[in-house]
């Protein structure tokens, strides 16, 4: 598919079929979007995977890697104890570092689903993309059968495409934006950046149901809880991806060569380059009603 015939396909009410790819510990947007993604009726979640992270509070991959999996279950168990969605665990070095493909289980996953599959895949990345550029890279076939959405990069005006996703495995987008594979990047600022809440909002999702009453455990309760005011705002960056899926008529997309990720780490330009889609900004409001509405009401009968 080109990317006009994939953002046909986006803004369609086909349901799409989603992998998502998430370092689920490392904030709390993530768990936002995987109970999203499992309760959307626009999408048929095939399998969460677990990305590696490391930062002040988490100073081995590894460590972040099995957090962000033992969340990946802990969060799918509370929308559903009977869930069938495939768990799998993903690396814990990075193509940066490794200079290849770095095997795992997540990444050996995106393989084989996307080969079975007679539609396109939609892999959905809110982490750093190690798992995702390597099985491209060890199965460079599967590009045909995919569209990777991004959540990252900052926007082309600003220069410079390291945001903390790519920081996480610079080469790995690197990869990614090489291998020609169909992409969406959904940048932080200006537009993931608008997806602001404050934390007094989440309280409307306690009772809901056990997730409902999770994410506002770890938004609500535990920003209160350190002092913060009703009125401060998080933004939960990571509702951008299963936004597009439920409701693609908030967002702003443009079709444009993908640019170059440079060594410097700064963006570079050739309109010979394969086509992208690039969202340029999302509808805050609606949003967040329509994410509301979907978690409070839980997983279709």
């Amino acid at each position: 598919m080109n990317m006009k015939d994939i953002l046909s396909d986006i803004k369609s009410d086909r349901v799409k079929k989603v992998i998502l790819d998430t370092d689920a510990y490392n904030e709390i947007d993530d768990q936002f979007a995987i109970a999203y993604l499992y309760y959307s009726e626009r999408v048929d979640l095939l399998a969460v995977s677990a990305e590696h992270y490391m930062h002040d509070r988490c100073n081995s991959r590894a460590v972040g890697m099995k957090r962000s999996y033992d969340e990946i279950v802990k969060v799918l168990s509370l929308c559903d104890p009977h869930y069938t969605t495939e768990t799998y665990r993903g690396s814990t070095d990075t193509v940066e570092s490794s200079g290849a493909a770095v095997e795992s289980e997540a990444a050996d996953a995106i393989i084989r689903i996307a080969r079975e599959s007679d539609e396109i895949i939609y892999v959905v990345a809110i982490g750093a993309l190690t798992n995702v550029a390597s099985a491209i890279m060890k199965s460079p076939d599967i590009k045909d059968k995919i569209c990777v959405l991004f959540v990252g990069c900052r926007p082309l005006s600003l220069g410079c495409p390291v945001e903390y996703n790519v920081e996480q495995d610079y080469r790995a987008a690197v990869e990614l934006f090489e291998s020609g594979t169909p992409l969406i990047i959904v940048p932080d600022a200006n537009v993931t950046s608008t997806l602001r809440s404050p934390i007094s909002c989440t309280a409307e999702l306690k009772g809901a149901n056990p997730v409902c009453d999770y994410l506002y455990d770890i938004s609500y309760n535990a920003y209160v809880a350190v002092g913060r005011p009703e009125w401060w705002a998080r933004t939960i960056w990571d509702l951008g991806a299963p936004a597009i899926f439920e409701t693609p008529e908030c967002a702003t997309y443009e079709i444009m060569p993908r640019p170059i990720l440079t060594p410097q780490q700064t963006y570079a330009y050739d309109d010979s380059r394969p086509e992208m889609i690039m969202v340029t900004a999302l509808d805050r409001d609606p949003i967040f009603e329509r994410a509301w509405e979907v978690l409070k009401k839980g997983k279709r009968e």
